[in-house]
Order: structure tokens, then sequence, then C-alpha cells
């Protein structure tokens, strides 16, 4: 511990003498971007052979989802358009380490993480991130069709005429996502992500600190997208690309709502709830430990039919808050999209695995609700204990994947 803490003071201290550089973590964010050509366009052709060996090189990485009270971890490697994922470790993450997606206390995070990759025998020598927070900033925006090297000056101005943030503070990242015609005008359909400077430093210099090599920073949407464009088949549901698909991520502080069509991340949504408010109910009711909630929940809470008279009312009116909460942003959805509903909602995640949940949020919403169980076209190394547990580790798998 006593290393860990002079080795964080020595990067603290060298970095009074020399920053970062600003573009080294904006890199990470833009290993995803699809807009491939103006990324060209801007580099030398020297940078253009350079740009694909990076993502064409066979490289084997780990990838961190650090939640606020679990962290998942994946070995593995995406090469020539095939993913397979050697290993799946879980972690409680420790106290107070995480807050709202950031990284608050490093020292003890940095501790608890080199055992484990340790323990576990993890080779990979780079590193990715993967995280959600509702400090990141994310916008469909229209903007009037312009150069390629002048789209993020646009975007920069049209965030800050309706967001009262300094973008100086923030990484951005432009993804074009189409292009139509307003009001005789050519347009461009932009989605930008503005990620916190300081949170995007606190995940470059925790890789480093783990004698990583830093290669991407993710966000969990962005993730997500990725593995459902890759994987096209869940549960056995073989869904059409047009079709509008709701991802639910059931966390412990939050629940995640995100929506795709034809693809595209076309809406998300955090929600600040989640299993832990299941917790605090059952904690003060039965007077039991932190501990024995979690067995508690496993073995009394089943939302079946045949099960709601026997239930906590407590607890099924919390869970009837989230759906209430689920169904209004999937309405927001609908309205902003002139009526387009939604086909389908998978939920995953720790809380999705409360008993009888998507045949109780089937029933309330009007929707076919599914927990992810199965996913095809990856190999897989695992123990069938692991397996029943693979939707936890989704965001995760969904970073590997470089486009």
């Amino acid at each position: 511990m006593n290393k860990i803490k002079e080795k964080i003071h020595l990067g603290k201290s060298e970095d009074n003498k020399k920053k970062i550089d600003l573009s080294k973590i904006k890199e990470l964010m833009n290993v995803d971007i699809k807009d491939i050509k103006a990324k060209l366009l801007k580099n030398s052709n020297n940078n253009k052979k350079k740009y694909f060996n990076k993502s064409e090189k066979k490289r084997k990485v780990v990838a961190f989802d650090i939640g606020n009270t679990s962290t998942k971890i994946v070995e593995g490697i995406y090469y020539k358009e095939n993913l397979s994922v050697s290993k799946f470790i879980r972690i409680p993450t420790p106290k107070e380490a995480i807050s709202d997606g950031a990284i608050v206390n490093k020292e003890i995070l940095i501790s608890r993480l080199q055992q484990t990759l340790s323990e576990n025998s993890i080779s990979a020598r780079e590193g990715i991130c993967t995280s959600n927070s509702t400090s990141i900033i994310n916008r469909e925006i229209m903007i009037p069709k312009v150069e390629d090297d002048e789209i993020e000056t646009v975007v920069r101005y049209e965030i800050q005429q309706y967001l009262p943030i300094n973008l100086d503070d923030y990484v951005l990242q432009t993804n074009i996502l189409g292009e139509e015609k307003f009001q005789e005008n050519q347009k461009l359909n932009v989605r930008a992500i503005a990620y916190p400077e300081k949170m995007a430093r606190g995940y470059y210099e925790f890789l480093e600190l783990l004698n990583l090599k830093p290669y991407a920073l993710d966000v969990n949407y962005n993730a997500l997208n990725k593995l459902i464009n890759y994987v096209d088949i869940i549960n056995e549901y073989e869904y059409n690309p047009k079709e509008s698909i709701v991802f639910i991520d059931m966390g412990a502080t939050s629940l995640d709502v995100n929506i795709y069509n034809e693809g595209v991340l076309k809406f998300t949504r955090i929600i600040k709830n989640g299993g832990i408010d299941i917790d605090e109910i059952l904690i003060q009711m039965l007077n039991i430990s932190k501990d024995e909630v979690e067995q508690y929940k496993q073995r009394n809470i089943n939302l079946r039919e045949e099960n709601l008279s026997t239930q906590n009312g407590d607890v099924v009116n919390e869970i009837d808050d989230w759906i209430d909460k689920i169904e209004k942003v999937i309405q927001f959805y609908k309205n902003k999209n002139m009526g387009i509903g939604v086909d389908k909602v998978f939920i995953y995640g720790g809380t999705s695995k409360i008993k009888g949940l998507s045949e109780y949020m089937t029933s309330k919403l009007s929707i076919s609700v599914a927990r992810i169980q199965s996913i095809p076209k990856i190999d897989f190394n695992y123990s069938n204990e692991t397996y029943e547990s693979i939707d936890s580790f989704i965001n995760a798998i969904g970073s590997i994947i470089r486009l």
C-alpha cells in the first residue's frame, strides 16, 4: 500500500511539471469513432497506416466496468470481427472508491485490483475502462453542413447555447449519424458526447498505475451499442435492426435506460434508483445486516403473479416507482420520435436477477421484457456459474469490440 501511495504521489508531482497530454485522452475516446473518413483527412499518410494498424493488430486486452458496489473485469481479444473472452472476474468495489462513475479513491481501488489481476493471472498489457455518469453529456443535435474539420467547432458552439457548462473541462467526441434536408438547407445529424476531462484523466492514470497501457475509454451505452450490432441475437431472439429496442442496466444505484433503433443509440437516460433502495427498505424493516440482504432477496422476493400477495408491500411499491419512471422515459422517446413505439425491452445487471421481475415489468409496461441470459457469436471460456451471470459483464464485453 505504501508503494501505491508513493506512485500516486509521484504521478501527481509529475503532473504539476508535465500534465498528461489531453490529445492522449482524446485519442482513447476516439478509438470507436465511426467517421473514419474525417479522422483520416486530418492525418498524414503515415498516420493513416498507423491508425489502421492499431485497429487490426491482434491484441489481448483487459476491460474494467467499475460500478459503485461491484467491479466487472473481462480479458479477451477482438480480431478480424471475431470476439473471444477468456476470463470473467467480479469483485466488490471498495467502499467509497467510485462516485457517479468517477474514481474518487484511487489508492484503495488500485490496491484491490492489483491483487485481483495477480490472483487471476491476467496477462493482457493493455487496458480499457467503460463507465457511465450523470456528468457525461450525450446529445443528438442538428448543425449546418460544414467541412469535416469544422464540425467540432460548430458542435461546441451549439452545445454552449443551451448548456451552462465550460466545454474546456470536457473531452468532446462527435459522430455523424446522417444528413438530411431541413428548410431547404442541408443539415448534419451529429451525436456529441462530452466526457468530463477530470474523470477521463482519472481512468487514464488508473490504468497506468496498474502497469497497463491505456488503450480505450468507453461509455457503457456505446459498449452496448457495439455488442448488439455484433451479435444480432439475444436469448434466441433475433431482432430486426429497424426495431426500437430498450436495454436497461439495473445496477445498485441507477437504472440506465438506453434505446436503440436501426442499430444506433437514439435515447439514453439515467434513473437514480437501484437495488440499494430495496436493500435499505429491507434492512430497516427486518433489522438485518447488509450481508444478509442479498440472501433474503434471493430466497424471499418473487414478483411472479402467484406470489405477489405474499410480497413485501414497500418493496413492490419501490419497484412500481421504477417502472413508472421507465414508462415515462419510453413515452418521452415515443413523443420525440413521432409515435415510434418500442418493440422489446431487455434488462440486465445485478438487480435484474429479482425473481419474476421481467414478467412483472411486462404486465406493467405492456411491452415484452426479458432478462439477458445468453449471448451467441462470442467464443467464451467460462464456467457454468459465470455464464449464468453473463449479463453482469455486458458493458465490459462490449467495450472490447473496437471499430
